[in-house]
């Protein structure tokens, strides 16, 4: 298979791990001179507009012009790695109704409205500063004993300051597979829809991991529980960081051994089966299908639905 990079995959960064344990290193390149940091508010990330670029740029503050004020003592900028000799920091402002000034040009924006504008790099950059920055949001209180937890390894573990607890948790991704299913004769694949995605838009069958499950049982059961296809075959693909806010999509693709369509459980309002020529017409207003499109473009469901229209 022809190597294809994922949108939000291929942090342009050495993650340098062995700097973390260093408390005071970290906070020697922190104030270097040097270190560079992507802002997170409210679940936005700062956009700038380049018109060289034609497009959005991530916005990136130097620690040096930073007022420290927006620093919370609970979420220090989180240590990402480092671009040569530069290092680069996540930073989670302070919840506020407006959006701070951080003294540059910008607009906070949800990732999904620009990512298919930006740049693999600046993409995947921002994808891993979102996801550090919502898991210590989702961290600050010890998950068994309620006590507040401070920020360790460069922002990579969380403690407990409960002296009788203690207990460390570490930043986690939370699989899930997608899969585009095609028929026994390998004529039709598998498409559904969700009552809160766009107008139209159909997609390949995913869901999440359950424990003590591998991934090719829970492409076996996610695909029954939502479609009642049953599936036989599963073939790995590809894989997609997710930062939505942090899962790993897997994706395969998988022959059915049944086509009949038995929507039970309200995951899908709609699910149907359609060959590859149906799908190229999606979209236009001379074909059968003028009002239903595939899922984004930067999306691992377009990845699987694309690979198998060339294969056919």
């Amino acid at each position: 298979m022809t190597p294809f990079r994922m949108t939000y995959a291929g942090v342009p960064l050495d993650r340098a791990s062995h700097i973390r344990a260093d408390a005071g290193q970290v906070a020697a390149l922190l104030a270097g001179g040097r270190a560079m940091l992507l802002p997170v508010w409210n679940q936005r990330h700062l956009f700038g507009d380049d018109t060289a670029a034609s497009g959005p740029r991530a916005g990136v503050i130097p620690f040096a012009d930073l007022d420290r004020r927006l620093i919370r003592a609970e979420a220090p900028p989180v240590f990402l790695g480092m671009q040569g000799d530069v290092p680069w920091f996540a930073l989670g402002l302070p919840d506020s109704e407006l959006p701070p000034d951080l003294g540059i040009a910008g607009e906070f924006r949800m990732l999904n409205e620009v990512v298919s504008l930006l740049a693999a790099d600046e993409a995947a950059m921002v994808a891993y500063a979102r996801a550090m920055v919502i898991w210590h949001g989702n961290h600050l209180h010890c998950g068994r004993c309620g006590a507040p937890t401070e920020s360790m390894e460069g922002g990579h573990s969380r403690q407990c300051l409960n002296p009788k607890c203690s207990h460390r948790a570490f930043p986690r991704t939370d699989p899930a597979v997608i899969t585009l299913i095609e028929d026994p004769a390998g004529k039709c694949c598998l498409m559904g829809r969700q009552s809160k995605w766009p107008p139209g838009m159909y997609s390949v069958i995913a869901g999440f991991v359950e424990p003590g499950e591998s991934l090719e049982e829970t492409v076996i059961r996610e695909t029954f529980e939502e479609t009642g296809v049953r599936v036989g075959a599963v073939r790995y693909m590809a894989s997609q960081p997710w930062p939505f806010p942090a899962t790993i999509m897997l994706g395969f693709h998988a022959r059915a051994l049944t086509t009949e369509i038995n929507l039970t459980d309200n995951e899908l309002e709609d699910c149907r089966w359609f060959t590859r020529n149906d799908l190229r017409s999606f979209g236009n207003p001379d074909g059968p299908y003028p009002n239903t499109r595939l899922p984004n473009p930067f999306s691992i469901a377009r990845f699987l639905v694309n690979t198998w229209l060339a294969e056919g």
